[in-house]
């Protein structure tokens, strides 16, 4: 690979994460082979990681056909909404499916830390988050657990205490 691919190929991997890179660069031109060895990983597992990234743009682009994303544009595309967003999204909104499908695609790990940054303390939420926890997350937490606490984003947001307490 000559100088100026490498620098392009840098360029790509740097602003992107590595399976949305991993695509652009394939949309770009690059081979399977190039993208590996500048990986130092095998070309079966680019491929892995392109199909993983492919498969997170259909789910993506199913849930916006359901309506999950009603407040956001219709232009929006699945390149321009953060990771995280997606996930509490499909969280709150998707079907039992939805949810399996996000975490074989994301692992339970990362959904787990996006679920507990964002909607774990929600008192809106309350019943969703206990199947969360129980059934996807396999939490072994009472729904009391969920309710005893305080709504840490809406603190952040108003800057009061509100607790779910009552």
């Amino acid at each position: 690979m000559d100088r100026e691919k490498r620098k392009k190929l840098t360029y790509m991997f740097e602003v992107s994460q590595r399976d949305k890179a991993v695509c652009e660069a394939m949309q770009e031109g690059y081979s399977k082979s190039e993208i590996a060895d500048y990986l130092g990983v095998s070309s079966a597992t680019v491929e892995k990681m392109h199909r993983k990234y492919l498969r997170k743009r259909e789910l993506f682009e199913k849930l916006k056909q359901d309506g999950i994303f009603w407040s956001y544009s219709k232009d929006l595309r699945f390149e321009d909404f953060s990771e995280d967003l997606f996930i509490e999204h499909t969280l709150k909104y998707g079907d039992f499916d939805d949810i399996t499908s996000l975490i074989k695609l994301y692992g339970k790990r990362k959904v787990k830390k996006v679920w507990e940054k964002s909607m774990k303390y929600d008192a809106r939420f309350k019943k969703i988050n206990f199947l969360i926890a129980r059934v996807f997350l396999g939490l072994d937490i009472e729904i009391k657990d969920l309710q005893e606490t305080k709504n840490a984003r809406f603190e952040t947001c108003f800057g009061r205490d509100y607790s779910c307490r009552k």
